[in-house]
């Protein structure tokens, strides 16, 4: 017999990194960002779906690697 599910111990899973979001700013010669009027940088996505290669982005990242980001 088994134990009841409410006692039975599971092994963690692994986790792995994988893309979410992707945004992107863009700025001049000079590093200066491109705002929005109310000072704040302006973001873009891309105007296609980015369904494949980003494969190379998270090569190497690891779940340590990584902060939780704040609202």
């Amino acid at each position: 017999m088994s134990e009841p599910k409410e006692l039975q111990m599971s092994k963690p899973k692994e986790l792995y990194v994988a893309v979410y979001d992707l945004s992107f700013c863009l700025h001049d010669e000079d590093g200066n960002e491109v705002q929005n009027k109310d000072g704040t940088t302006k973001q873009f996505h891309l105007a296609y779906p980015a369904n494949k290669h980003l494969g190379y982005f998270i090569d190497g990242l690891e779940v340590t690697d990584l902060e939780e980001k704040s609202e």
